[in-house]
């Protein structure tokens, strides 16, 4: 800071520069984001000048004394404030370990790291309610004039928002190292072959048509499901995404029993989402997605879906459902989850929605923007992908809003039953899509469709080289990461 601040604090502001961030954020209005004059302010560059001066203070003392927060608001009014937030994004930056500056011995970052990985936050929680994140993910559009949360390097996340999501960080102990430059193999297996491997019940409950739907623990199944855990061991694939309708209670405990029998701190694959069923004795059910770790078998998340499925009659005629009613629809018999779990990992900031979920993002949104969630995973039971069918331009859609990468799983089953003059063009196993411009300038997103043609394959996707051959292999997605160019206020990496 220039001169001396003795001007009298305004209010008893927090001395720590995350608790501190989230009085200024909830202090200043929403409606100030709605007009231009904040971009004024933005690129003003007395406000650049003073944000990297409270930065520097900040990294210096592990702190921003009240008197001059006082001082600058008394003068600047919500002007102030904005600069002050800029500074303390600045100074924040350099504990976001989706960051540039991670390494940086600045502001105590190792007692920081601590505190992130007890409290699963930046902000201390028995001083400002919510939460604070690092950001490691950003929306998949050109950058303009900016939202409230987009101009900062970290996300505010309300009280109200914060209670219905589920959060943790893995510790440095029980995550992978993954290399930011460099793109991410992913394997998903359709593991179901056909209705043979699945058990579809229709019944009247409460008035309603509903049905059941989990696979037969069969052991053609067990046997297939050694064969994939091998495949994926082999792949190269760091991380898995299996399909919905693929687990009950018996072959949970039959893919840990395999997990911990093979476990092999050489395969490279360490994330692995194995499909989601219906688990536990409750009636009903949820419809429980379990991500867990494959060396050791611990669980990673669980996630209970959040929207039960309706089949209308159109699609039961066209997937030829065993048992079905022909004219009235039937709604999925399950116990619809309350929550949103995420887990920070060093891959990024992951999430798992189940189908229908992925298209219901008036339930579920608002809580995974508030927390930027840089990877979603997709398990689903569902007719064959195609190119720009429903499974595609969700995806797209939460490549712009959110700048996630998303993977989405089936299986073979419902696609096996439907004949190809049915549903002509191309059939997929899996879609991966991310952004495709670092720089966001444009909102070009990156669709890797990949095909497997037998339950226990791996779906691939095919790929020209430069020289005009084609190979199929794993499609990839880019870790979770913050960068300067997003942040204007940010100094080059090199600065610091």
């Amino acid at each position: 800071m220039t001169d001396p601040l003795t001007a009298p604090a305004v209010a008893p502001y927090p001395a720590d520069p995350a608790d501190l961030f989230v009085v200024l954020y909830d202090e200043l209005p929403d409606s100030l984001f709605r007009g231009w004059r904040i971009m004024e302010w933005y690129g003003d560059p007395a406000v650049q000048n003073l944000a990297t001066k409270i930065s520097d203070a900040v990294l210096e003392y592990g702190e921003l004394a009240a008197e001059d927060v006082g001082r600058i608001i008394a003068r600047d009014g919500h002007r102030g404030r904005f600069t002050i937030l800029l500074g303390l994004d600045i100074a924040l930056a350099h504990v976001n370990p989706y960051g540039p500056y991670y390494q940086n011995n600045a502001m105590s970052w190792l007692a920081y790291r601590s505190e992130y990985e007890r409290d699963h936050l930046l902000n201390n929680p028995e001083e400002t309610a919510g939460a604070l994140l690092p950001r490691c993910a950003y929306p998949g559009r050109p950058i303009g004039l900016r939202r409230k949360d987009e101009f900062f390097g970290v996300h505010r996340v309300q009280p109200e928002q914060w209670e219905t999501v589920e959060h943790r960080v893995l510790p440095p102990a029980k995550d992978a190292y993954v290399n930011r430059d460099r793109p991410v193999p992913v394997a998903c297996a359709p593991v179901l072959e056909s209705y043979e491997d699945i058990q579809v019940d229709f019944e009247e409950r409460h008035g309603m048509t509903v049905y059941r739907l989990r696979p037969r623990g069969s052991d053609v199944l067990r046997s297939r499901i050694k064969q994939i855990l091998d495949r994926l061991d082999e792949s190269g694939a760091r991380l898995a995404v299996l399909p919905e309708a693929t687990l009950d209670d018996g072959l949970l405990e039959h893919w840990r029993d395999l997990i911990w029998q093979t476990a092999d701190r050489a395969s490279p694959l360490r994330y692995l989402l194995l499909g989601t069923g219906p688990l536990g004795g409750d009636d009903p059910p949820p419809n429980r997605a379990v991500f867990l770790d494959r060396w050791t078998g611990e669980d990673i998340l669980v996630q209970d879906k959040l929207a039960c499925f309706i089949l209308d009659s159109r699609q039961i005629k066209l997937w030829r459902l065993p048992n079905a009613p022909a004219d009235r629809p039937a709604e999925e018999y399950m116990a619809p989850g309350a929550k949103v779990s995420l887990v920070d990992a060093d891959l990024g900031r992951l999430a798992v929605l189940i189908c229908e979920d992925l298209t219901r993002s008036m339930d579920w949104e608002r809580e995974l923007r508030a927390c930027g969630v840089s990877h979603l995973l997709v398990p689903i039971f569902s007719k064959p992908i195609m190119e720009h069918r429903w499974e595609h331009k969700a995806a797209e859609r939460e490549v712009t809003m959110l700048g996630s990468w998303v993977v989405v799983s089936n299986s073979l089953a419902v696609g096996q039953a439907i004949p190809a003059e049915a549903m002509k063009g191309d059939r997929f196993t899996c879609l991966v899509a991310g952004p495709d411009d670092l720089r966001r300038a444009t909102y070009e997103t990156s669709v890797q469709l990949g095909a497997a043609k037998a339950a226990d394959e791996l779906g691939l996707v095919e790929v020209k080289r430069e020289d005009g051959r084609i190979v199929h292999e794993l499609p990839r997605v880019l870790p979770g990461a913050v960068q300067d160019m997003w942040h204007e206020h940010w100094p080059a990496p090199g600065d610091r």
